[in-house]
C-alpha cells in the first residue's frame, strides 16, 4: 500500500497490488482518518469517488457527516399575485371607437 497523508474525515483505498489470483485477500486496501470518536457499533457514513492519480487509480473517500439541520424551516411560498384585469363595461350608447 502507498504512503498517504489524509486530512481528517477524509481517506483512500488503493488497489491491492500483492493480491494474488483467487485468493481471498481484499482487492483494495487503505486508510480514513476519522475526525471525532466512535462507540463500538455505530455506523459511519462514507462517500467514494474513482480517481485516475498520477500514483495510480484510486478510490477517494470522505466520511459523509451531512444531516439536515433540525431548526431549518422552508420559507413560506407567496401565492401569486392575480393580474386580471377588471372587464370593461360595455354602454351601447357610448362607444367612442365608431367613426361615424
Amino acid at each position: 500500500m502507498k504512503q498517504h497523508q489524509s486530512e481528517p474525515g477524509k481517506g483512500v483505498l488503493f488497489q491491492n497490488d500483492k493480491k494474488a489470483p483467487g485468493s481471498a485477500q481484499p482487492d483494495y486496501k487503505g486508510v480514513i482518518t476519522v475526525d471525532r470518536d466512535f462507540k463500538a457499533g455505530e455506523q459511519i457514513k462514507i462517500a467514494a469517488w474513482k480517481k485516475a492519480t498520477r500514483i495510480g487509480e484510486l478510490i477517494s473517500l470522505a466520511q459523509d457527516n451531512w444531516t439536515p439541520d433540525p431548526n431549518y424551516r422552508k420559507p413560506p411560498m407567496e401565492a401569486p399575485q392575480a393580474t386580471l384585469k377588471k372587464p370593461r363595461e360595455y354602454d351601447p350608447f357610448k362607444d367612442d371607437a365608431i367613426p361615424f
